[in-house]
């Protein structure tokens, strides 16, 4: 049955074992993400399975859901799904992070101990797009790409010559 990630577990047990964790997260218990959407209603559902390598407690991050952020060309609501994968390498302090290969993502588990719903919630943080907009046109009628008046030349300084009494050439 799956569990919502919101009671710390000890990752060095869990990595020993070859543990997976199945998650269903309610999205408003979410509050690192919650500025940035439109609505707090849904569900991430993934899993996190830990293992080790080369010494290391690793944490495989499978994530799925439908958030609701607000589309930055017209301002209404915008449904975007999102699914991820990550591998995460578990470091007791920020030193640890120095050896570990570029390719893995990097998170603090003090004491050996983190919330699986932190790791859900960080990657939900880098899928989500810095700018949301529909794709196409927005419902309003507003279209992604150029407009017409944006093709027109901005000339702020054209007249200043003129008013400063000089001729034009």
């Amino acid at each position: 049955m799956p569990e919502d990630g919101a009671k710390p577990v000890n990752v060095a047990v869990l990595a020993d074992a070859g543990s997976r964790l199945s998650l269903a997260i309610p999205v408003e218990r979410l509050e690192r993400i919650a500025g940035l959407l439109a609505s707090r209603e849904g569900m991430v559902s993934g899993s996190v399975a830990f293992s080790r390598e080369e010494g290391r407690i690793v944490a495989e991050v499978e994530l799925s859901a439908s958030l609701w952020l607000r589309c930055q060309r017209c301002l209404q609501g915008l449904l975007l799904p999102i699914r991820s994968r990550s591998r995460v390498v578990l470091l007791a302090n920020e030193e640890e992070a120095a050896g570990v290969p570029p390719e893995l993502e990097t998170a603090l588990a003090p004491e050996g101990r983190l919330r699986p719903a932190d790791l859900v919630e960080e990657e939900l943080l880098l899928a989500l797009p810095a700018a949301p907009r529909h794709a196409g046109s927005c419902p309003d009628g507003r279209r992604s790409g150029m407009q017409e008046n944006d093709l027109q030349t901005q000339r702020p300084f054209a007249g200043l010559g003129e008013l400063l009494g000089r001729p034009k050439h």
